[in-house]
């Protein structure tokens, strides 16, 4: 059978790349060609061609202390913090979710940034009220959401972003990036949801940028109460991720007053 797009010459290359990268562990850093072609039984010649379009790719690199050898390149390590960045705020944000819940007695949300959105990673509902506002985990939320209008503001992902951009039109496009620019000026976001209720969300950083999103769904859009615990769940997340000093360049002023407000509560 051909190798064509989706066939299964595709698919078995990406099983090979998969095993391949599978090999590269803490105990083992580094692989020369002939290593590697022995622990997947694999040919050296195809093993080869394999490294070579990987280092072109940013996935390897050569090694610097081992010629012959290769070892995880700067996509990689990329890639690794994302998910090491988005494993420890999925750790740490539950007991504040669940602390901003109790507070506001409204639903919390946390968003990851996904390939074609902000998806929901985490809820936390109190479950208190008559009515119960909730998402599903796993939903990909419109780029023109709250914690879509954070990710535009703060996430370096410009691909992605330039694409939504170029999707709009003129008259919807200038307000967004008018409402883009309101939600980075102030750390949070809000847009209005119906029954007059609204969503406020805000970042939470890390020490290389934007890792998530932290919202309330189902409140009232202009509580003054419900957007500052919300500013100070996703700050208390932000200074346990390392990202104070990434917020303080990124959000003018609020730092200082954010840090009293927490040890006062």
């Amino acid at each position: 059978m051909t190798s064509g797009s989706g066939g299964t010459g595709d698919i078995q290359a990406v099983q090979r790349v998969g095993q391949l990268l599978g090999l590269f562990t803490i105990n083992r850093p580094r692989l020369t060609v002939a290593e590697a072609a022995s622990l997947v039984g694999l040919n050296r010649s195809t093993v080869s061609r394999y490294f070579g379009s990987l280092v072109l790719a940013g996935v390897l690199e050569r090694s610097r202390e081992e010629q012959a050898a290769y070892e995880p390149g700067p996509l990689l390590l990329q890639l690794s913090a994302v998910a090491q960045g988005q494993r420890r705020v999925l750790d740490l944000a539950p007991i504040h979710m669940r602390r901003l819940s109790r507070e506001t007695e409204l639903t919390v949300v946390l968003s990851l940034w996904g390939s074609a959105g902000p998806v929901v990673s985490l809820v936390s509902e109190i479950g208190t009220g008559q009515i119960l506002v909730t998402v599903r985990v796993g939903t990909t939320l419109d780029m023109d959401s709250a914690q879509g209008h954070l990710f535009l503001r703060f996430s370096e992902d410009r691909e992605a972003m330039a694409k939504f951009w170029e999707s709009l039109d003129p008259v919807k496009r200038r307000r967004v990036e008018a409402e883009v620019a309101d939600a980075g000026t102030r750390g949070l976001s809000t847009v209005s949801a119906p029954a007059g209720m609204a969503v406020l969300a805000a970042p939470v950083f890390d020490d290389h940028g934007i890792a998530a999103t932290i919202a309330v769904v189902g409140g009232p859009p202009d509580d003054g109460e419900i957007a500052t615990a919300l500013r100070r769940a996703a700050f208390r997340i932000t200074v346990e991720m390392g990202g104070t000093d990434v917020w303080r360049s990124l959000i003018p002023g609020g730092v200082d007053d954010l840090a009293e407000s927490i040890q006062a509560s």
